[in-house]
């Protein structure tokens, strides 16, 4: 694998986390109140239809694996944005974010049992950083672990498994082909949990339109598509460790735009997951 693909799925899963944090600060802002599932709803389905149009031409070419393989990524992503959004409504997006990103344990734990082999020092090195710093995160705000900050952790856990199958497939298909998939099957999941569980509110979402549009483009249509082509150069492990940017990233714009107290130790655990990314990143896992 050349070295400049490897940087360029770098910059791509960076440009994730923005996306995400992004979108973290846009959910606790303006749609807190806002029911989970006509959230998921509404970014989903005008991030489908955004890439539906550009793409329009690429469905006929998608394969029945393909659609298979798609959907079953779609039922992890799903959960995993429902918790994260959920979890918003009980902890501060900061402590959210944080516990989201312990997929960065998960993965290459998981991975490694899967695989049967021992994970080289750098990913050991940079996991036990990441354990000290989630720890301190955990009261970053001068609290205590809480529910949302359990919901937190079961999106991680859900995006551990997306995560471990997208390696799995993405290699061999289409990035375009997977991401039309998934935003399209996880806006009808979306719709079914909507009508089912809260009914439909077409105020809830034409209210907030801006906010739901703007976390639709920037993070659900390009992080998807960025993440599924980084995927195709990236291990799980690096890709779990560098998109610890986005709790990074919404540690600083909840700071600045929500204004949440930190408290020193919770600084420290930040400084220490940053650390844990740069390993990540310079001695390329």
């Amino acid at each position: 694998m050349k070295l400049s693909m490897k940087k360029k799925a770098d910059f791509m899963l960076f440009a994730t986390a923005i996306g995400w944090a992004m979108s973290t600060i846009l959910i606790k802002l303006y749609l807190e109140d806002t029911p989970v599932f006509h959230i998921m709803f509404g970014r989903y389905f005008f991030a489908f239809a955004l890439t539906a149009f550009i793409w329009r031409k690429k469905f006929k070419a998608i394969s029945k694996k393909e659609w298979i393989a798609g959907s079953l990524l779609s039922i992890f992503l799903f959960m995993a944005y429902s918790f994260a959004v959920m979890s918003l409504s009980y902890t501060s997006a900061s402590k959210s974010g944080f516990f989201v990103a312990m997929s960065v344990l998960f993965v290459p734990i998981v991975s490694t049992i899967l695989k049967r082999r021992l994970p080289n020092v750098w990913v050991t090195s940079s996991v036990l950083i990441s354990i000290v710093g989630l720890y301190l995160v955990a009261g970053i705000n001068g609290g205590g672990f809480n529910g949302g900050d359990g919901l937190a952790l079961l999106c991680a856990a859900a995006y551990t498994v997306y995560i471990l199958m997208m390696d799995k497939y993405a290699k061999d298909m289409e990035a375009s082909h997977l991401v039309l998939i998934q935003l399209g099957v996880v806006t009808l999941i979306s719709l079914v949990a909507m009508v089912g569980v809260e009914g439909v509110q077409v105020t809830a979402i034409t209210d907030q339109i801006w906010p739901i549009l703007a976390i639709a483009v920037f993070g659900t249509a390009i992080t998807s598509l960025a993440q599924t082509n980084a995927q195709k150069y990236a291990s799980p492990e690096s890709v779990g460790l560098i998109l610890l940017g986005e709790p990074l990233f919404t540690l600083i714009f909840a700071a600045i735009i929500l204004n949440e107290t930190l408290v020193v130790k919770g600084l420290i655990g930040a400084g220490l997951l940053l650390t844990a990314m740069v390993i990540t990143i310079l001695k390329d896992v």
